[in-house]
């Protein structure tokens, strides 16, 4: 048992996607402005339109709180996944750390598969900061399972990754992946349903609202933290943002730059 345990230990410091996540999880540790931005920025968010908006509907009988929060969880995971990924890999461009990278035997698909799994380890601490502050502070209850909660974050955590490193596959200044980045995310915050129902626009309009992942993942959120949804209700908005995710990390990897 003993030799089993030394000889995975050793396998895994030998493995280059290990290390290189083990590498990115120490550089977001030193990073306290990335820190602030992905976790107690969110809370205070919440906790100033809650109080806000702490009253129920007169017309519903519902409180906007309870509508907001998810949409907030959902903003919070595409943000993280895009600026999360895709600002340290221009960064790591601009500094010419890619182009050290690149002499040696690690392959592409390992660096940028690296970034991705660094993300996911975050997403649990996320998820439940925000979850469990607007239920202890407002009384906001997941109403369907954490499963399956779980399972539309991390499907939207992957949708978003790999738009973050398709975005920052090329540009090589850190201004031009920020414009990039604000053109991509800007129609997902407007049209997603964040902070007010999608459906309010114009009905022509919604088949493109629903295709975007940020619309997939705040319905999903929604669908199952507010109205106990399981997974099967949530599988259409699931697998579209992992065919968002595949499909974007393949681009990323062909048309990814080290110089």
């Amino acid at each position: 048992m003993n030799g089993s345990a030394r000889g995975l230990r050793l396998a895994l410091r030998r493995n280059p996607l290990v290390q290189l996540t083990l590498a990115r999880l120490r550089e977001f540790a030193r990073e306290p402005e990335a820190v602030f931005w992905v976790f107690v920025f969110p809370v205070l968010l919440t906790l100033a339109l809650g109080i806000a908006f702490r009253d129920p509907d007169p017309a519903t009988g519902e409180r906007y709180i309870e509508f907001l929060l998810p949409g907030l969880v959902g903003l919070n995971i595409m943000g993280s996944g895009m600026w999360g990924i895709g600002f340290p890999v221009v960064q790591a461009r601009r500094q010419h750390l890619l182009k050290r990278f690149r002499t040696t035997p690690m392959r592409r698909a390992d660096f940028l598969a690296a970034y991705g799994l660094s993300r996911l380890l975050f997403l649990v601490a996320e998820v439940i900061a925000l979850f469990g502050f607007g239920w202890l502070f407002f009384g906001v209850a997941v109403r369907g399972s954490w499963l399956a909660l779980a399972v539309v974050c991390l499907a939207g955590s992957l949708g978003f990754q790999g738009l973050g490193l398709l975005v920052a596959a090329r540009p090589r200044s850190v201004e031009v992946v920020s414009g990039w980045m604000n053109f991509v995310m800007l129609p997902m915050w407007l049209l997603s349903g964040t902070f007010y129902d999608w459906h309010r626009f114009p009905a022509w309009l919604h088949p493109a609202i629903r295709a975007l992942p940020l619309t997939a993942l705040n319905d999903a959120l929604r669908a199952v933290a507010n109205h106990g949804a399981g997974l099967s209700a949530v599988l259409p908005e699931t697998l579209l943002l992992l065919a968002w995710g595949a499909v974007s990390f393949a681009l990323a990897v062909r048309l990814f730059r080290w110089t």
